[in-house]
């Protein structure tokens, strides 16, 4: 109850805050007299749009603010609206036109005022690196003119990614993949659209590691080609034409790495010291015997014992 109090207090004491303007607005400079007047001084011109956005996060109805300011909804985005309304819409406000010459930077500038935890990592991240604004993918909630369509067009959210990501469609529909056309996984599961992976194989591999916990050991023997590598080393994490989404089907997979200066029939194939001329006759695979490839309990040599 007490809690609830203090909030209500809190609440109460923003709503009675002054609604100045900021003198700054993304790339804008505001004029120091203009005023936030309300979504509602609005919506008496700008009806039809207004309409448009009515189920929108950014409604004139949903009442979020931009923090620290007095804008609401329409006013976050284009500025305070007092000199506007009073000049029966001639004075200030940020316009189409104005908008629409923000580049990229300016773009994500002016959403981030509000969106400051995808603004905190947008610079690192893939999309923030390619010269790309937030109205990019969010076209549907924004004026912005963009060629992306909005991801209510399509079935699921991995079907809106392919957009862009047009090279990876292809592996979707590979025999083995992960089901991101069907809807079974989206792109979001593993990938953050507004911050990077972090670096260095834990990193990159964290994101496999979310659904795929039993392969994370730590195991009593390790399997450096797990531990000490990224799980694309031998896996396509999109799609293959071989089970369990190997890069490589069959033993050419394993003898990237397992084998000897000598290797060759001529020793009977030795690996490791062992001779596997008969144990790899008849189209045997590596992983017939070594089973547990991730990492073992039992064995250091990962088989079945």
């Amino acid at each position: 109850m007490r809690r609830f109090l203090l909030l209500s207090a809190l609440a109460a004491a923003l709503l009675a805050w002054p609604a100045l303007a900021a003198e700054h607005l993304a790339s804008f400079t505001i004029p120091q007299d203009a005023t936030y007047v309300g979504s509602a001084a609005c919506v008496e011109c700008h009806d039809t749009v207004a309409a448009a956005y009515a189920v929108s996060p950014h409604g004139p109805d949903a009442g979020h603010a931009a923090p620290g300011t007095g804008a609401i909804a329409c006013e976050a985005c284009h500025g305070p609206g007092s000199l506007h309304v009073a000049g029966g819409g001639d004075g200030f406000i940020l316009g189409a036109a104005d908008l629409a010459g923000l580049d990229a930077d300016g773009q994500s500038a002016l959403c981030t005022q509000c969106h400051a935890t995808q603004g905190a990592a947008w610079h690192a991240g893939p999309h923030g690196g390619a010269d790309l604004g937030c109205a990019a993918c969010h076209a549907d909630q924004v004026h912005f003119a963009v060629a992306a369509r909005p991801a209510r067009d399509f079935r699921n959210p991995s079907e809106f990614c392919l957009q862009c990501h047009a090279d990876q469609a292809s592996a979707f529909r590979l025999p083995f993949r992960h089901r991101a056309l069907e809807g079974q996984v989206v792109c979001t599961d593993c990938h953050d659209p507004h911050a990077s992976a972090d670096d260095g194989p834990e990193g990159a591999n964290a994101a496999c590691l979310r659904c795929h916990a039993e392969m994370a050991g730590p195991f009593v023997f390790e399997h450096d080609g797990a531990s000490g590598e990224d799980c694309t080393t031998c896996h396509r994490p999109h799609g293959s034409n071989h089970d369990k989404l190997l890069v490589q089907d069959g033993n050419a997979l394993c003898l990237q790495c397992h084998f000897g200066s000598g290797f060759s029939g001529d020793d009977n194939w030795s690996i490791g010291g062992t001779a596997h001329g008969s144990l790899l006759a008849n189209e045997a695979r590596c992983y017939d015997c070594h089973i547990d490839v991730h990492g073992s309990n039992v064995s250091p040599t990962f088989r079945n014992q």
